[in-house]
């Protein structure tokens, strides 16, 4: 995409003259090779593998407990914290939604939402219960659990303050969570209007990955009369750019009190800017958080 007039445009890659001479006198294998090692991943696949090494290591947090604080886990993380900036900036189509979760954003009393252990989506909720001055990030948060089981995973209901830890990066964040505060320590957190959520959609009959659907609330939630909203989807030749699926008499569900099973996780979402010679449909657009969205739903696909 030209980063002056936001057209999409079909790009080759053409190598330099010493990077073909080198390529011709190297063997065909260590071509597809070096080709391979090249390849980035998204945002989204790093969180994912993240977690898979989460799991394999027995640890259910992506934090560092206070104790905890060494030299070189330290180092480690920082260098992931970097990598996953700059491939963040590669996948967004329009709207940094890194600047939402920068350093300067945090302060305390807030709410935010964590990327999980199970597939990288952000369902954990903490809050900020204090910045600690220092030349790098720190910040005391305590973990916020659903009521009354304390059943993680589920992003909606009423929420007690619990355990308190210390952690050392912003990229294990996505983003400020609304809340209503029920009571000193209660918080109660459901979709508001013109949020963005996922649904739980099953999973792939071949991966066995999850599905999601994507839906835009048009009401906020109220225990009696649910919540409205409207279906989304891709819009073809953008990586994140979402769009109204249905018109007329299908085009507004409702979600139910007993319904709030099927809600996986918010994704942060901005409306699409459009202007004179933009090449979005006329309809109005979202663009989606990517490091919210499942990587496969990333690849941009051509307008025929």
């Amino acid at each position: 995409m030209c980063p002056s007039c936001r057209r999409t445009f079909l790009a080759s890659e053409v190598p330099p003259p010493l990077a073909e001479a080198e390529a011709e006198a190297d063997p065909p294998p260590a071509k597809k090779k070096t080709k391979m090692e090249k390849r980035e991943m998204t945002l989204a696949e790093m969180q994912l593998q993240l977690a898979k090494k989460r799991a394999a290591n027995n640890s259910s947090r992506v934090v560092e407990e206070e104790e905890d604080d060494d030299e070189e886990s330290d180092e480690e993380e920082e260098q992931q914290n970097n990598q996953s900036e700059m491939m963040y900036v590669e996948d967004s189509d329009f709207y940094n939604f890194d600047a939402d979760r920068s350093e300067k954003c945090f302060k305390k009393g807030q709410v935010w939402a964590l990327y999980g252990d199970y597939d990288g989506m952000p369902r954990q909720y903490a809050l900020v219960e204090m910045m600690i001055p220092g030349s790098k990030f720190r910040a005391q948060i305590r973990w916020l659990d659903l009521q009354p089981d304390g059943e993680e995973g589920k992003p909606c209901g009423e929420f007690k303050v619990g355990r308190v830890v210390t952690v050392h990066s912003v990229n294990i964040f996505s983003h400020l969570v609304a809340y209503e505060r029920v009571s000193r320590e209660v918080y109660r957190i459901y979709p508001k209007k013109g949020s963005v959520w996922a649904l739980h959609g099953g999973k792939d009959s071949d991966s066995g990955r999850p599905k999601y659907e994507f839906v835009v609330f048009l009401s906020g939630y109220s225990d009696l009369y649910g919540a409205s909203f409207g279906y989304l989807e891709k819009v073809e030749g953008f990586r994140s750019i979402f769009t109204r699926r249905d018109v007329g008499h299908h085009a507004v569900q409702t979600l139910q009190k007993g319904d709030m099973g099927k809600l996986s996780h918010q994704i942060p979402a901005r409306k699409a800017p459009k202007g004179e010679g933009s090449t979005l449909p006329p309809s109005d657009c979202w663009e989606l958080d990517p490091a919210s969205l499942p990587s496969e739903l990333l690849h941009v696909n051509l307008r025929k």
